[in-house]
């Protein structure tokens, strides 16, 4: 004799955020934000566009540097984050914790190109651009005036 469906099923306990995406693609970057971040979809989402830097060695010993770019989004499902997220701004250092999403499309050149996003769940404002502007303008003195 089988057991009826409603024995079968089980209440499944609540997860947090990091929980929920815990199994999944996990990437964490950090850099400055490329320009001002921006609510999108009639407040739904945020939008950040993230640079990092990266530097190296070359093959005759000389120092390199690459800058690549990333574009990332906030749900306003994830109130922290989101919270966070919405008033960053230019220049601003950031750290995500999130997981990556891709989407292929054609060129009208004919070309199959794909575009990576990173769905963020966390994000950690490391130090605001506004405060080393003010900083620097602090230890800046000018000379008196005749």
């Amino acid at each position: 004799m089988s057991k009826p469906q409603t024995e079968a099923k089980q209440a499944q306990p609540t997860k947090s955020a990091e929980e929920l995406f815990s199994d999944t693609n996990v990437t964490m970057k950090t850099g400055r934000l490329v320009k001002d971040a921006e609510t999108i979809s009639d407040g739904k989402f945020v939008r950040i566009r993230l640079a990092t830097n990266k530097e190296y060695l070359d093959a005759k010993g000389e120092l390199q540097s690459t800058t690549n770019y990333f574009n990332a989004l906030v749900s306003s499902n994830l109130s922290d984050a989101f919270s966070i997220a919405q008033d960053l701004k230019k220049g601003d250092w950031i750290y995500l914790k999130g997981e990556d999403g891709s989407q292929s499309f054609d060129t009208p050149e004919g070309y199959k190109q794909t575009a990576v996003t990173t769905f963020a769940y966390k994000v950690v404002l490391k130090h605001k651009q506004e405060q080393s502007d003010q900083s620097e303008a602090n230890t800046q003195t000018s000379a008196p005036s005749p």
